[in-house]
This record gives C-alpha cells, structure tokens and sequence, in this order.
C-alpha cells in the first residue's frame, strides 16, 4: 500500500503544473541562439543548461520534464527523465549534485523529439530535492531557430570510404563539453563550445577496418597520409603544420600550449561569418599557408594524428562562428556529395554518428 501511495505521489507531481514561485535554482542555455535541425519528423537539438543553486543547502537533480509545442501553442510531446524505478533513467545526466551557488552542467537529455509538425518552442522544467525533503522547481523556456547555412560543403576526404567515428550526437565527446569543469575553463581557456557539430573522420578499406596490425603505428592506418582538401572556398587564417605526429599526453605542458591538443591545423574563412577548423594533420604535409585564398577541394595537408591524446588517425573538422580557436560556437554543418554505404543513391544533408559514407572523388588542386 505504502509503494503504491509513493507512486500516486510521485504520478501528481509529475502532472502538476510548474508554479509561477521565484525558483532557488538558477538555469540558462548554452549556446545562444539554440539551434535546431530538421530530419523528417526528427527535431535535433543540441543545447546544454547551467543550472545554479541560490538556497543555502546542497540539493540534488531528480526530474526534469520537456514540452514541446508547436507555433498555434498546441502541446506535441510531454516526457521526462525521474527518479522512479530501481536504476530511474534520471542517472543518465550524470552528475547532479547542486552545492550552494557553484554552477552545474546538465546536458539536454532531450536532444531529439519526433513531431508530427516543426517544433516552436519547448518548456523544460527541473525539480530539485534537498536533504530534508524539500523541494525546487524551475522552468525554463527555449525557442530553437533554424540556422541557415551559407557555405556549401564536401566533406575534406574525397574519393574515400570514411567512417565518422564521432558526429553530432547526445554521445559524442565533442558535444559533452562542460564549459564549468576546471580543465576546459582554466587549463584550455575554453569559453564555448566550438565542437558542437564537430565530426572526427577516419578512412576505411571496403571491408570497414580502420587499421592492420599494431593500432599503435600510425602507418598501419588506412587514412594516414591521404590527402585532406578544402571544404569550401576560403582564406587560409592560420596554419600551423611543425607538430609532432605523435604528443604524448601530458596535462602539465597545456597551460602554455593549449594547442597541443589539437597538434596541426588548418583555419578557413567563408567570407559569411562561417570558419572552417580542420585538425590533427600529418607533420610537415600541409600545403597552405595564412593569406592563401583556396578553393572547394584544393589540397591542405594529409590526415594524421598530431596532438595530445588520440590513437586515431582523422581529421577533426568542425563548422564555427569565428577563427578563435577557444572562443567560437559550433555551427551545424550539412554535406553535399557523398553516399551511405548500401545506398546507390547521392545524399545531401548531415552525417550522424557511426555511419559509413562513399565521398566523391574530386580533381584534387594544389595551390596556385
């Protein structure tokens, strides 16, 4: 009787409205704007909240709810992430420990919503419980828009079979960037999330392996050496190609260079407001210089594993607002030229995570 009169309980305040109460926890969104990306009836949505406790004790994250609605305010989706059950899928965000004003990363668990019709707007309402049982409750509205990219892309490996070992996703690396840990913010100096979108590519042989033999030499990959081209038209707005192909790890080194852990890159400017950031480039290979106006497919370097802390060999690329490397949103970037393996069909649009893709080849052009 007593399990059944908890679980009435905890029924009602899941369906009872959030009150309209000042809140003692504190939430906003990163990044600003938020963005949304479309896939059929897919809503992609990749947002962080930071939320602050304002009361004086500790209290811990138990629920979060999400309402989505559409622009005539009809309500499309109601669902949430709780504490009931036995292992409550609320264990999913990590860590949810609210200590007295210090700020807490929470990623949006949320990242995808399937809708009969686009998304306008969404309702996120988080319940906090202290040690005495107390409660708190805070709503958040977010209002995603639809970012309209300028540059038209191929992906920087052409004529190849390239796996994307990471991709825009609830699970990438890239994506669960705590802006709050004190690595990233003191040590990296990062003041947002460039990699956001970010993808990591990998070349494979048609049997889908990355590597043969010992994964530890960079010779046994597939893609080391294979030449990486321009996305897109661009000015080259820094490069730097002198690093080893192999860093060892070592954290204390970063504090005077945090670009260590990007090892040999290559920065573009689109002209629009769009930059380009391609990493991890083979030592001694890259092709441009800063000043060097490029074209769509002309060559920059070849595929490495330059930087601290990575076995794989890729190219990191990522779509951003601005050449800073540690200041700078992610953009969501779509891809012209490439097929999923078993398709015969050519597709445009954005790479999701894991997927084996077939890019074009392209008349590689070296500079001028």
């Amino acid at each position: 009787m007593r399990k059944l009169l908890l679980t009435i309980l905890a029924c009602l305040a899941f369906a009872w409205p959030a009150g309209a109460a000042e809140a003692g926890v504190t939430v906003r969104v990163r990044p600003d704007p938020v963005y949304v990306e479309r896939a059929g009836d897919r809503q992609l949505l990749s947002f962080d909240f930071e939320l602050v406790n304002g009361t004086q004790g500790p209290l811990e994250l138990s629920q979060i709810r999400m309402q989505a609605y559409d622009k005539a305010g009809r309500l499309l989706v109601w669902d949430k992430v709780d504490s009931n059950g036995s292992r409550p899928s609320v264990e999913v965000l990590g860590p949810r420990r609210l200590e007295p004003g210090k700020p807490l990363t929470v990623f949006n668990p949320f990242s995808q919503v399937e809708t009969a019709v686009p998304v306008d707007h969404l309702r996120f309402t988080f319940v906090s419980t202290g040690t005495g049982g107390g409660r708190e409750t805070s709503t958040i509205e977010v209002r995603p828009v639809e970012y309209k990219q300028k540059t038209a892309l191929i992906l920087p490996v052409p004529g190849a079979r390239v796996w994307a070992y990471e991709a825009p996703g609830f699970y990438s690396h890239h994506r669960r960037l705590d802006l709050n840990d004190p690595f990233n913010r003191d040590v990296m100096k990062m003041r947002r999330n460039s990699q956001r979108y970010a993808l990591d590519l990998s070349v494979v042989d048609e049997q889908g392996e990355a590597f043969h033999g010992d994964i530890n030499k960079k010779e046994n990959w597939v893609g080391f050496g294979v030449p990486v081209v321009a996305p897109a038209p661009g000015t080259v707005v820094a490069a730097v190609g002198d690093k080893p192909n192999d860093i060892p790890y070592d954290e204390a080194l970063l504090p005077k260079d945090p670009t260590l852990m990007i090892g040999n890159y290559v920065i573009l400017d689109h002209g629009n407001g769009e930059h380009s950031l391609l990493a991890h480039f083979q030592q001694g290979s890259l092709a441009v210089k800063p000043g060097d106006r490029v074209r769509r497919g002309q060559l920059l370097g070849r595929m490495g594993r330059s930087g601290m802390g990575s076995i794989l060999v890729h190219v990191h690329y990522e779509l951003r607002n601005t050449p800073d490397l540690f200041d700078a949103d992610g953009l969501p970037a779509s891809f012209e030229g490439f097929r999923r393996v078993g398709s015969p069909k050519p597709e445009n649009g954005r790479i999701a995570p894991g997927w084996i893709v077939i890019t074009e080849p392209v008349a590689i052009r070296k500079p001028d």
